[in-house]
């Protein structure tokens, strides 16, 4: 299998990222990621309330 390419850290931070009411956009040129990445990898890190 392939090593992920994000810490579960990293993960939480570009979530956080995005709730305070950064553009999803914005948030994924900074890490350096697609937003296809982004909506298939990043809800993993999501914490249900």
């Amino acid at each position: 299998m392939r090593r992920a390419r994000f810490t579960e850290h990293q993960g939480i931070a570009v979530l956080k990222s995005v709730e305070v009411g950064r553009t999803v956009k914005d948030v994924c040129r900074e890490a350096a990621i697609s937003e296809a990445s982004y909506y298939m990898t990043f809800p993993l890190y999501s914490v249900p309330l």
